[in-house]
């Protein structure tokens, strides 16, 4: 019956974009189902139970007003009983589940509709991942675990999807996909964490950090204002979540400073003073924004040329290391008249901020330590989860409730990738074998690095550590998925 089913001769009865039309829309209803399941799964959810409903007001949505993307565009965004505003990523994901859906069928589909069925399945996966990984930089193990043994599981039923003639040589070919594919990652992340698994914190001299049950607190480190200036502008401007003044305080709002003006946005207006009449105010950070934005308003024009010279500027300043001072979003700020303060959020231990594994270590050379019960003057320290030593004591850091070091700067752990692209990797080679497996990294890796250089040009380079690497590899095995064969037969002749 299947066999009836998904023979081709038998599909053209029906004209060929016939089909091309039911895999675009029902790609489309696929696409609705995706967004609960990314909206759901990083919550612990069930994807079935309870019905699709306004995640603002709770209210279940009928039938008429959940049909994928013509409901959210005859809305305009809004839910229809509160008016609250939906998400665009709603759209975006039916849309593009619909668009990946028909690139199926016109590409496999005269060759195999199943094989085009299957691959439909490998993106669905592949857009949940990447959405979720964009929002809370996890992969479920649903995806991933889930992923790898559906994909060996079609490869058995179904070997021509590794262009194999028989059950045995696809079943091979998909578990040596999955062990290539997680086995390179793995590889890929112990000599990144060996290489680039920590990071210098440079602090002011003399600065006291202190260490609790369950953080890390700095002190505000002095910023000199000169360095946060655009070259070519002479304004710095950014988002900020909270601005605070000796008189008034906004929740949100833009600030751009120069050497003589300050000008704010808030939802009260617009205001325009200089610098000596505001000797100090306070803000948290969100993001650098261009002075273009808001050129008119700061009595600035802008010169294409010199902001495009700015960026090749920041570029060089980024290669020779002598790039401006990188402030996190929801750092607190203070600006004096000639200088600003960074006062960076507590680092938390519960939370990942520190520690990701048992061999992750701080390390710094204090030129003081205290604790409840001794003291210390010039001395190494390297704590670890299991692990506090002060020169030559060895504590249990659960017995050290507080401590507090002067230093100068600290070598901190970082995580290079994390264990969820392992598994990701693993799900990706089920489906495409281990060469597919091989293109995804090296492709990664490329998109990776020209999104960096991208972002860097556009003055957004903090940007690059809010992107996952994730979607980087979905988007490779996107690549391969499509023009694979085609590739693969480049390099043969080449």
């Amino acid at each position: 019956m299947f066999d009836n089913i998904f023979n081709p001769h038998n599909w053209t009865v029906v004209p060929f974009h016939f089909w091309s039309l039911v895999f675009f829309s029902f790609g489309c209803v696929v696409g609705s189902f995706l967004n609960v399941c990314i909206y759901r799964m990083p919550l612990d959810l069930s994807v079935v139970s309870p019905p699709s409903h306004c995640p603002h007001c709770k209210n279940a949505i009928p039938f008429y007003l959940n049909v994928p993307l013509l409901t959210w565009l005859s809305l305009r965004g809004r839910c229809r009983n509160c008016g609250a505003p939906i998400s665009p990523r709603y759209f975006i994901v039916e849309l593009l589940t619909g668009a990946a859906f028909l690139g199926c069928w016109l590409v496999f589909g005269a060759t195999s509709p199943w094989i085009a069925g299957v691959y439909c399945l490998f993106l669905a996966g592949l857009i949940v991942a990447t959405f979720i990984d964009f929002e809370h930089f996890i992969i479920p193990d649903e995806i991933t675990f889930g992923g790898a043994a559906v994909g060996l599981l079609i490869s058995i039923f179904l070997p021509s999807l590794h262009g194999a003639a028989s059950v045995g040589q696809g079943t091979v070919r998909s578990l040596v996909g999955i062990v290539v594919g997680a086995g390179i990652v793995y590889a890929v992340l112990r000599l990144g964490k060996l290489l680039f698994g920590k990071y210098l914190l440079e602090l002011d001299p003399e600065s006291l950090v202190k260490f609790t049950e369950s953080a890390i607190s700095y002190p505000p480190k002095r910023l000199s204002l000169d360095r946060l200036y655009q070259r070519s502008t002479g304004w710095f401007v950014f988002k900020a979540m909270k601005i605070e003044l000796a008189d008034r305080c906004y929740p949100e709002g833009v600030v751009a400073i120069s050497k003589s003006k300050i000008y704010f946005q808030t939802p009260l207006g617009e205001e325009v003073m200089d610098r000596a009449e505001l000797p100090q105010f306070e803000a948290v950070y969100v993001r650098p924004l261009s002075p273009g934005k808001i050129a008119k308003s700061i009595g600035f024009k802008p010169d294409r040329f010199r902001l495009l010279t700015d960026g090749f500027w920041s570029l060089f300043e980024t290669l020779a290391r002598k790039a401006k001072p990188k402030i996190l979003p929801g750092t607190h700020l203070v600006f004096t008249s000639e200088e600003a303060w960074l006062c960076p959020a507590d680092l938390l231990f519960e939370s990942g901020d520190i520690f990701y594994r048992k061999t992750d270590a701080i390390s710094f050379q204090a030129r003081k330590v205290e604790m409840q019960f001794s003291s210390w003057l010039d001395v190494p320290v390297r704590l670890t989860p299991l692990k506090l030593k002060i020169g030559a004591a060895e504590f249990d850091p659960e017995a050290v409730p507080y401590m507090e070091v002067v230093t100068d700067r600290m070598v901190m752990p970082r995580e290079a990738m994390g264990l969820g692209d392992v598994k990701f990797m693993a799900a990706i080679g089920a489906f495409i074998g281990w060469q597919g497996a091989v293109f995804s990294l090296m492709a990664s890796s490329l998109i990776g690095s020209l999104v960096g250089v991208t972002l860097i040009v556009m003055k957004r380079s903090e940007w690059s550590s809010r992107i996952p690497y994730g979607p980087y590899i979905a988007l490779a095995a996107v690549i391969w998925t499509f023009f694979g064969q085609k590739l693969l037969a480049v390099l043969v002749q080449l």
